[in-house]
């Protein structure tokens, strides 16, 4: 199996009549489809796009929301030999265009409103509402290779010329069964997803996960009352998801306890629960697991990073939570922690058949067959992103004597002081954020009018309150080496940082902003 039609034919034979992919579309109906139905909505669109005598390696965008026919575009646009171009359903007109440009799609498939949303549509539609069909030829298919384009993943949000990310059909396979030995998903079980299926994250353990027989749930909305329903409905087991979600899940939890006023009982079975076997301690918050459905196994955390204190809040309620690390170019999964021995301060032993090496600056480098071959159309950058075969991810990190990766932090963050020494951000950020008087807060160095950079905080608060961010950051201080001390800081003024379709914070955007509301902010 080292191409997604096969790994897909061989799925959907094996589990034909099991439950594949649900979703709730209107109202309260549910749509569902077996492994069997899947093949047969997969062939007829491959039929429609046979009929429209499409050529192997010809580009397809996919810009649309996580859904059913999503999966359905992607299987069949693999199957006659396309290479699907995934694209954030949130992604602005410039950046669509710019890699309209650069890879000429032959159809983007996407809604009618979506399409007519765009001012100059030059590429021919094809509307998800309504997936043409026609009939399909399964010997006429052609006969992909390992080592055929799969995906050209673009980063949205990238100014300029975008980068295209090339990975092949082994790349993906190889990273998606390589995940299945490590992150142990059983046939019974069933994922409600919540992320983008244009990330390369939600998109390979989907894989995963459809390759056991497993079950998909896409939940079309992402309020917290339909995702709760939907934990309740379909008995969800796993998520994927990203840190800042599970953060938004915690804080709904510990609203609804001060609602009731029952503080002291909950952070009393907190410290109860650290002390128990993991097996236990999900009967000491049964009404938490009750909201969660009360099937619920474990969450894979990735995209950024895990705060530890995060992670054993939830483990600490009987819920696993199974930190990972990756990046696009790497399919996109490098390591993960395995369920029953993992360590929350890391994020686990690389993936079997990943190799990972720690560099002479502390960046962190890949090699295996789930790393791409470079960027699309782009040799310089392809050179500039690879050193003796290995893939340099721009993280920072070190291996402990058990062979565990920890992540310091991306090198283009590092600040780097007057005196040579080294600041990480992270360190410093991961401290500010056990402060519940913060709703968030990051970390950059600072140059103001020549000046050397000085580490300096921007702070997300409800409501602001100048007093209670110095005292934070008093505090804090006390506890960092001087040369991390915390100079300065500015209050955020919006009810959220800028961030990414994957809830990271989009520093270039924040720092460029930061200036101005210096000048109008008295800030410590």
């Amino acid at each position: 199996m080292d191409t997604i039609p096969k790994l897909f034919y061989h799925t959907v034979d094996t589990f034909a009549q099991r439950p594949a992919l649900i979703e709730p579309v209107e109202a309260n109906a549910i749509r569902r489809l077996s492994f069997h139905m899947l093949k047969e909505k997969v062939q007829q669109f491959a039929g429609y796009l046979q009929q429209e005598q499409v050529q192997p390696g010809e580009r397809i965008m996919i810009w649309s929301a996580s859904r059913i026919d999503w999966l359905i575009a992607y299987f069949s646009s693999l199957l006659v030999g396309m290479t699907v171009v995934p694209l954030d359903v949130n992604s602005r007109e410039d950046f669509f265009q710019r890699v309209a440009r650069a890879t000429e799609p032959r159809f983007v498939v996407t809604t009618r409103k979506q399409y007519q949303s765009l001012i100059d549509p030059t590429i021919p539609l094809i509307d998800i509402d309504a997936l043409p069909a026609a009939p399909f030829d399964r010997d006429a298919l052609p006969e992909m290779q390992p080592d055929d384009l799969a995906e050209l993943v673009f980063t949205s949000g990238t100014t300029g010329q975008p980068k295209g990310v090339m990975l092949s059909h082994k790349n993906i396979v190889s990273n998606a069964l390589a995940a299945l030995q490590v992150v142990h998903i059983q046939a019974d079980d069933r994922a409600l997803s919540i992320l983008p299926l244009s990330h390369m994250f939600e998109l390979t353990i989907d894989l995963a996960i459809l390759s056991k027989g497993a079950s998909i749930v896409y939940a079309r909305s992402l309020s917290p009352d339909t995702i709760l329903r939907l934990f309740g409905t379909e008995h969800a087991t796993l998520m994927v998801l990203v840190p800042q979600a599970l953060q938004l899940f915690m804080n709904g939890i510990e609203r609804e306890v001060r609602k009731q006023k029952k503080e002291k009982a909950f952070e009393l079975l907190h410290r109860v629960a650290a002390l128990l076997p993991f097996a236990l301690r999900r009967y000491l918050f049964g009404m938490v697991h009750k909201r969660f459905g009360g099937h619920f196994r474990f969450f894979v955390s990735g995209g950024a990073y895990l705060p530890p204190t995060l992670g054993r809040r939830w483990e600490n309620m009987g819920f696993r939570v199974l930190q990972g690390y990756g990046t696009t170019e790497c399919s996109p999964v490098v390591s993960v922690n395995p369920m029953n021995s993992h360590n929350l301060e890391s994020v686990g032993p690389p993936l079997p058949g990943v190799e990972v090496r720690i560099a002479d600056d502390g960046e962190i480098q890949v090699r295996g067959d789930n790393v791409t071959s470079g960027y699309w159309q782009n040799p310089e950058a392809t050179e500039l992103a690879f050193q003796d075969g290995w893939y340099c991810t721009g993280d920072l990190g070190y291996f402990d004597d058990k062979g565990d990766l920890y992540i310091k932090g991306r090198k283009k963050n590092l600040i780097v002081l007057a005196n040579g020494l080294n600041v990480y951000p992270e360190d410093i950020e991961n401290m500010l954020h056990e402060y519940t008087e913060l709703k968030d807060a990051v970390v950059v160095g600072l140059e103001a009018e020549g000046k050397n950079p000085e580490v300096h905080a921007v702070i997300l608060m409800d409501p602001p309150d100048q007093a209670k961010a110095k005292a934070v950051i008093q505090q804090v201080n006390k506890k960092l080496a001087s040369h991390q001390q915390i100079k300065g800081f500015t209050i955020w003024p919006e009810a959220d940082f800028p961030r990414t379709h994957t809830l990271k914070v989009k520093r270039q955007d924040l720092q460029a902003q930061l200036e101005s509301l210096r000048k109008e902010q008295k800030y410590a």
